[in-house]
C-alpha cells in the first residue's frame, strides 16, 4: 500500500491523486498556504510542495494570505467609501459655517 505525502495515512485507489511524483488523499492535496482543495488541474508545484495559483511561490508578490486580489479590491472599495465619507462631513461643516455667518 501507498501512503500519503501530506498524512502518511494509507491511500486506496479510490481516494488517490498522484501528482508532483507522490500519492495524496484527494482532501490532503491542498495549497500549503490557504488550504484550497486542488485538483490535477489546478495546481502549481515548487519543491514538491502544492500551492494553487495565488499562493504560487514562483511568481507571487503577494506578501501573505490576506493580500489577495479579492481583499486588495475591498481595500480600495473601503477607501473610497471613506473619501466619500470625509467629503460629506467637508460639506457639512462649510455649511455650518455659512449658517452661524
Amino acid at each position: 500500500m501507498q501512503s500519503c505525502a501530506r498524512c502518511g495515512f494509507v491511500v486506496y485507489p479510490a481516494e488517490k491523486i498522484n501528482c508532483i511524483d507522490q500519492n495524496w488523499h484527494k482532501a490532503c492535496f491542498h495549497c500549503d498556504v490557504c488550504k484550497m482543495v486542488l485538483t490535477a488541474n489546478n495546481f502549481v508545484s515548487h519543491k514538491k510542495r502544492p500551492y494553487c495559483s495565488v499562493h504560487n511561490p514562483r511568481n507571487n508578490t503577494f506578501t501573505s494570505v490576506y493580500e489577495t486580489p479579492i481583499n486588495i479590491n475591498a481595500k480600495k472599495q473601503s477607501q473610497a467609501s471613506s473619501e466619500v465619507r470625509w467629503c460629506h462631513m467637508q460639506k457639512l461643516e462649510l455649511l455650518q459655517l455659512f449658517v452661524f455667518f
